[in-house]
């Protein structure tokens, strides 16, 4: 069986990838349906609905005794770092234009590959130095933040931002010492009660048709959650890094199409440079299979 054929960054890819189609999808979700209903509510659905996914994998898994955390205090600090971040981009989303909001959250990938060395050890050569900033370059040219009416609310989006990236870094960190599943369930776990607080004050009761989509919203954001942290285990964070710039295709897609957000004539000029750092990661990840192949003996 060839490298390729086995669990490695290269999948690790393809799960990011997926997630990102599926974590966009849900953003644009919650910006629809925050003009009716709580950051709170929301964060409810999109955590207690999650729980059915993860509640399969952790019977797979032989069962609740599977979720007892190794790091306990570890897994804690991610759970409330994971929350924060949640907690912020629920609260922005409904209220400045998707693009926009996109436009700061990209500098996660900056933020995780500047973390992934203290606190993973991971080493980060100059080609992926070079792709993060080539591919950051391309999401400044598209959005052209110089001509971007500015949103006070950018300071709370940039702070969910870091705490994304840190609770990124923690994923990884705790896939050392845990099972995925362990990670999974509880975040969804304490953030569904944590939320059920927030949401009780200001709750709306939500007609037939928007039940079928804050269930919809859940189950995207828990198949993604899935997805993206059994990528956190297989690939380094300084590789999935430059892969959140693609979600940009998406975010000018359903901004144009959903909330008839047009995008700038810059982004023909970015898209480029933004695809193109990460199919170069991509590139890279294939070569270093290769050349991790054990030479056949004749």
């Amino acid at each position: 069986m060839s490298a390729l054929a086995k669990p490695t960054a290269l999948h690790g890819i393809y799960l990011k990838m997926t997630a990102l189609v599926l974590f966009c999808t849900m953003d644009a979700m919650v910006k629809a349906l925050g003009g009716t209903y709580g950051s709170f509510q929301l964060m409810l659905f999109r955590s207690a609905i999650a729980l059915i996914p993860v509640s399969v994998l952790i019977w797979q898994a032989g069962g609740l005794k599977i979720v007892k955390a190794n790091r306990p205090w570890l897994q804690a600090a991610r759970v409330a770092i994971g929350f924060g971040s949640l907690l912020g981009f629920f609260y922005v989303f409904p209220r400045m234009p998707l693009v926009d909001a996109y436009a700061i959250s990209f500098a996660a990938p900056l933020f995780m590959v500047a973390l992934s060395v203290p606190l993973l050890g991971e080493p980060v050569g100059w080609r992926r130095w070079t792709a993060v900033a080539v591919g950051f370059v391309g999401v400044l040219i598209m959005l052209d933040p110089w001509g971007m009416e500015f949103h006070p609310i950018s300071l709370i989006l940039l702070a969910a931002t870091f705490c994304y990236a840190l609770s990124t870094i923690l994923v990884r960190l705790l896939s050392r010492h845990d099972h995925d599943v362990v990670t999974l369930f509880w975040f969804a776990f304490v953030s569904s009660g944590l939320s059920l607080v927030g949401a009780i004050p200001e709750w709306k009761w939500p007609p037939a048709m928007d039940w079928l989509w804050l269930i919809v919203l859940g189950l995207l954001g828990g198949f993604a959650q899935i997805l993206i942290t059994r990528a956190w285990r297989l690939a380094p964070a300084a590789v999935l890094a430059p892969f959140d710039y693609t979600s940009i295709v998406l975010a000018v897609l359903f901004g144009y199409l959903w909330f008839q957000e047009e995008p700038s004539w810059t982004v023909w000029y970015g898209l480029p440079l933004v695809i193109g750092s990460g199919l170069y990661i991509l590139h890279r990840e294939r070569v270093r299979a290769r050349q991790k192949v054990p030479a056949t003996p004749p």
